[in-house]
């Protein structure tokens, strides 16, 4: 389990479970922090750092800590990404896919059948 205080920079929960939920590394907010190809100050004064990493596109919102001097990781995300459904869910759904896919088998079948 990543620790909630990396180099300089400290997750909160929340940003620890999406990075982890959306396989983003520690090492990848970091160096998106770090060296960003654009960065945005929100409205609320947190900072939108945004870098692409192995064609993937990176955001990290996060505030600075003045008194600790390290960045506040609030989340992370990636752009283009839908966040992956929960095991459970996973499973609950397989039967469904599977019927469906096989329903469109069958369904192009009779198509071919109906052709010939």
């Amino acid at each position: 389990m990543p620790n909630r205080e990396y180099k300089d920079i400290i997750f909160t929960e929340h940003a620890l479970e999406r990075s982890r939920l959306r396989r983003i590394s520690q090492e990848m907010v970091l160096q998106t922090i770090k060296s960003p190809e654009r960065s945005e100050l929100e409205d609320d004064g947190d900072t939108k750092f945004i870098r692409e990493i192995n064609d993937r596109n990176v955001h990290v919102v996060s505030r600075f800590l003045d008194d600790e001097r390290k960045w506040l990781i609030i989340s992370a995300w990636v752009r283009g990404e839908d966040d992956p459904k929960p095991l459970w869910q996973q499973v609950l759904l397989l039967p469904v896919r599977l019927i469906r896919g096989l329903i469109g088998l069958l369904n192009r079948d009779q198509r071919r059948s109906q052709r010939s």
